[in-house]
């Protein structure tokens, strides 16, 4: 024909191509073009992909929005493509395979950062410190700042530089024997006393600033050396709590003035005290007699709880886990004891105990005893009814002549009933744990883990990559994207603080 060319791919005449008028290869190539279209759409499809999930990011919420323009980038180009292929039968086979190769070739791109595949990056590190051995006992996260606290000084550092904002020193030779687990009105709370003195002594501390706010002085028990010791003031809301010798004295955080007292009657004594947002915990001691839990408002100090411990000798281990719901660790001195976790309800009745050793060995006190003594960091945590605490049993870690392995695990148990209800495994053996909504993060020495608190589903996993190497277990803290991994020990290599994203 003069005025048509003949398609030999499927046999169609197009029109010729007319003086003055440009030929669009778009419109009008051939089979092989067909291929070469459908891999344009593939490869426009994983690019958009993945700069769409780099820009997003692996943090809270991006899965989701993340996973909205997977389907629509994905599902848009494979439409037209099978559009394309309907169009001209011969070429829709090599249409459609070129498509689905390359577009699959692209999952592992949007994939990884969908589910936070992208390798943990180290941020700043702080040099190591001296004296080589010394440890600290606490810390916080306030605003932009991560406080360390040891027995000798109060370091904030910044978020966003790891550089060094404020030092406070307790006065005279005094070391710091004790710290709220909480900060409220960026205001937390210091207990410091000089060698073999009581701890006797409290500060709040501006952390904006790091100046002191307020001071006071409470009735505290003898001390032996320079010790810390927990849960012996706290912080509940704009309510700080400060324990005496028999009782507990609230003020008001901001500027220390007087709120309320709370006694623990006649023969007894205080053991700890711990705080919510709008309540006070208190145990005391009577005697022989069970401890008795009370729980006060914040407010005024009213009771509006009271119930004895089910324990019948002396305590090894005692920590308010939280406040809401009730959660309690118990570790009696007796061998058949109550060794468990003890989730209470409205009334103050025990509706869960969980046995520390039971199937598992849960590792409430993350790592062991004596570190982070003033304000211990607790591989225990409560999210959503729930208590989520790392744990371990026989065949974690196995060693040979070539190599170490090791796993662990997060398990999740009813605080309404003491049920088990999901365990996660992990790479390895937990470091540091922090709650964040209703999530947890979860950090490894070789992985970032993010679960979901009511049903331990894994929303994102990031490998350790050149980021944090953390040999021991520490306080985590979660900002957005980013994270600070505070040590216990910041001597001989090590540093103090380090963030990673």
């Amino acid at each position: 024909m003069a005025n048509a060319d003949i398609d030999e791919a499927d046999g169609t005449t197009a029109a010729a191509e007319q003086p003055g008028e440009r030929r669009s290869w778009w419109r009008h190539g051939s089979a092989g073009s067909s291929a070469v279209k459908s891999g344009v759409c593939g490869a426009i499809t994983g690019f958009c992909l993945a700069v769409t999930a780099s820009a997003a990011g692996t943090g809270h919420d991006s899965t989701a929005a993340l996973l909205l323009f997977a389907g629509l980038f994905l599902g848009i180009p494979l439409l037209a493509c099978l559009w394309w292929a309907l169009e001209r039968p011969r070429a829709g086979l090599s249409a459609m395979a070129a498509a689905a190769l390359l577009t699959a070739g692209s999952v592992p791109l949007w994939g990884n950062a969908v589910f936070g595949g992208r390798d943990l990056a180290p941020l700043w590190r702080v040099d190591t410190e001296r004296p080589l051995g010394t440890q600290a006992v606490g810390s916080w996260a306030a605003g932009d700042l991560v406080v360390r606290v040891r027995p000798d000084r109060v370091t904030a550092y910044r978020l966003a530089t790891g550089e060094t904002a404020w030092q406070w020193t307790p006065p005279g030779t005094d070391t710091v024997c004790a710290m709220s687990r909480a900060t409220g009105q960026g205001i937390g709370l210091l207990g410091h006393a000089a060698h073999d003195q009581p701890c006797a002594a409290a500060v709040a501390l501006d952390l904006a600033t790091g100046a002191p706010r307020w001071t006071a002085t409470v009735a505290a028990p003898a001390r032996v050396g320079d010790p810390s010791a927990p849960d012996l003031i706290a912080v509940a809301g704009s309510t700080a709590v400060l324990q005496g010798a028999d009782g507990w004295h609230a003020a008001a955080l901001a500027d220390g003035h007087d709120l309320w007292r709370s006694t623990t009657g006649p023969g007894c004594s205080p053991l700890a005290v711990a705080a919510g947002p709008d309540d006070v915990v208190t145990v005391s001691r009577c005697g022989t007699d069970a401890p008795v839990l009370r729980e006060l408002a914040a407010g005024d100090g009213s009771e509006r709880l009271r119930t004895a411990l089910p324990v019948s000798s002396d305590l090894t281990h005692l920590a308010v886990l939280a406040t809401a719901p009730l959660t309690v660790w118990v570790d009696e001195a007796a061998e058949r004891g109550t060794h468990a976790v003890i989730g209470f309800d409205a009334a103050g009745r025990a509706a869960a105990t969980i046995p520390v050793v039971d199937e598992y060995t849960l590792d409430v006190a993350l790592g062991g005893f004596g570190a982070f003594t003033a304000r211990p960091s607790y591989g225990a945590v409560v999210a959503d009814g729930l208590l989520l605490v790392p744990a371990e049993k026989p065949g974690d870690v196995v060693v040979n002549a070539k190599s170490r392995s090791t796993k662990g695990r997060v398990v999740a148990y009813s605080l309404a009933d003491g049920r088990r209800q999901w365990t996660a495994d992990l790479d390895d053996r937990v470091r540091g744990l922090a709650v964040d909504g209703d999530s947890v993060w979860v950090l490894t020495g070789r992985s970032l883990v993010r679960l979901t608190a009511a049903t331990g589903h894994r929303t994102v996993e990031r490998d350790a990559g050149s980021g944090p190497a953390a040999a021991a277990p520490g306080d985590l803290w979660a900002f957005d994207r980013r994270f600070v991994f505070v040590e216990v020990d910041g001597t001989d290599g090590r540093s103090p603080a380090f963030a990673f994203g």
